[in-house]
């Protein structure tokens, strides 16, 4: 039997420290604790005599508490005492008696109680229920107007008690106790009167308990001291079912990768990641794939924020492959990162003043041909080289002014003289549309001359046609030739 219940205790203990291995789980320090105190205080008792007057009362206690994994815990007392009752009465007690000054009695008596008790820990103070039976050895002596000699009565009687009071815990197997007693000796003989009602008397009790035994969680880990294989576990680590430390793994972004190893920890949800925790970055370029917008990058390749290779000019061509790398804004490129150069001068087109310029020839830094007016003999030829006029059409282009404007200033340089503006063509079209379409050439020239400040009177404006060219007409280049102005200083 003894073993049996030996190991119905050992199942007890260990099984809630399996299941509750965590610092949520609680162990009552009282359970199977031993109590032994002692206490003495006043006692009223309710009587036949009106006036109760305080007695005294002494005693000494044991107490058992059995086991527990909550606050509340049940135990047993087993007490006794030494005490005594008192009180007065200055009317009669019976009818018919004689009247009397004064009438009390006094009654000594000897109890011993049992009860279960009902204790709650909250560590310094401790209230507690109890309630039980007891039994009460009393004797009494009666003292009528202090003059008849002591009447004494003894009698024994069972009856019933609550107790309620809390335990101050003053250290570790120490305590200081208040309690208030109520006691139902069911019977009317206390006071050696049976008159009208059962007599009840309250103990008040002040006293001291020390206690040894329990069990103990002396690191407070959830794991009781006897099966603790690691005793001494700081405060605030999670144990497993030996109390021992258990590693807690955490993963504060929830990426898979444990804190400890985790070097991005701050990885958003939903983000694939390699084995440090870091967001994956497939084609090697500094930019996880999750925010890279151009995932395919050549390695090597430098990028912007969003993954993309660089293109500093915002040309179309990114750095790697621009070799005119700080193109300005909104300029054509080609597939090299470098402005158009239409006409193949060396002047880009967004720079180029004359941008039809024929193929080799040799223009200056704005792109228009070199040396375009030429004095030989008194004679100037001007618009030469470059084109003056669109095929069929009569409008001067922007590099024709520019030379234009040359030739003004220095034909200013000759006041009074006479200049004979020459239009010609290539062959193509009839001689007689060629020949109109040259006249008004000329007249256009003579015209824009005049807007310049040269006087009117200075200028004779003639058509030549196709009649005088200088270059074959069978090719592109030398019809563009034949499409020219030619002024001449006649005097």
């Amino acid at each position: 039997m003894k073993k049996l219940k030996k190991r119905i205790l050992l199942i007890l203990l260990i099984f809630p420290s399996l299941i509750f291995a965590q610092r949520s789980f609680y162990i009552n320090p009282f359970s199977n604790s031993y109590w032994f105190g002692i206490g003495g205080g006043i006692t009223y008792i309710q009587s036949d005599f009106s006036k109760p007057e305080p007695g005294f009362y002494g005693r000494g206690e044991f107490e058992y508490f059995f086991e527990s994994f909550s606050k509340g815990i049940f135990g047993i007392r087993l007490s006794g005492g030494y005490g005594s009752l008192f009180a007065k009465n200055t009317s009669p007690l019976l009818i018919g008696s004689p009247p009397r000054n004064s009438i009390d009695f006094l009654t000594y008596y000897y109890d011993a109680y049992a009860g279960l008790t009902y204790l709650l820990n909250f560590g310094v103070i401790n209230p507690y229920l109890t309630i039980g039976s007891y039994a009460n050895y009393w004797y009494k002596v009666l003292n009528e107007q202090r003059i008849k000699a002591y009447d004494t009565k003894r009698n024994l009687t069972i009856g019933f008690y609550g107790e309620t009071g809390f335990k101050i815990k003053l250290a570790d197997g120490l305590t200081l106790n208040f309690s208030g007693t109520l006691n139902y000796p069911n019977t009317d003989e206390i006071d050696g009167r049976v008159y009208s009602k059962k007599d009840v008397y309250v103990v008040g009790i002040t006293g001291f308990s020390i206690y040894f035994g329990g069990i103990k969680d002396s690191d407070k880990d959830g794991v009781i001291d006897k099966f603790d294989l690691c005793p001494n576990t700081p405060f605030g680590l999670t144990v497993d079912e030996f109390g021992c430390p258990v590693k807690i793994i955490k993963d504060s972004d929830g990426d898979g990768v444990e804190d400890d190893l985790d070097k991005c920890p701050d990885t958003p949800q939903g983000v694939v990641v390699d084995k440090f925790g870091c967001p994956i970055d497939s084609d090697g370029d500094g930019i996880p794939d999750y925010i890279d917008r151009c995932p395919g990058t050549p390695i090597g390749f430098p990028v912007n924020e969003k993954g993309c290779p660089l293109d500093t000019d915002n040309d179309g061509v990114i750095d790697s492959f621009d070799e005119c790398p700080n193109t300005p804004a909104n300029v054509r490129v080609d597939d090299k990162g470098c402005p158009l150069d239409s006409d193949r001068d060396g002047i880009p087109d967004y720079l180029d003043k004359c941008p039809d310029t024929p193929l080799n020839t040799k223009v200056d830094d704005t792109g228009c041909p070199e040396e375009k007016i030429t004095e030989m003999e008194g004679t100037f030829l001007i618009l030469q080289g470059i084109t003056t006029f669109e095929a069929g059409k009569t409008i001067l282009t922007e590099s024709a002014k520019t030379e234009l404007k040359k030739l003004a200033d220095l034909m200013k340089k000759y006041p009074g003289s006479k200049w004979r503006i020459e239009g010609h063509t290539d062959s193509h079209g009839s001689s007689e549309f060629n020949r109109k379409l040259s006249q008004e050439r000329a007249n256009t020239v003579k015209k824009y001359l005049i807007s310049l400040g040269i006087p009117a009177d200075s200028l004779i404006a003639e058509g030549m046609g196709e009649d005088y060219p200088i270059a074959d007409n069978k090719t592109e280049a030398g019809r563009q030739k034949n499409r020219r102005v030619v002024i001449i200083k006649v005097k």
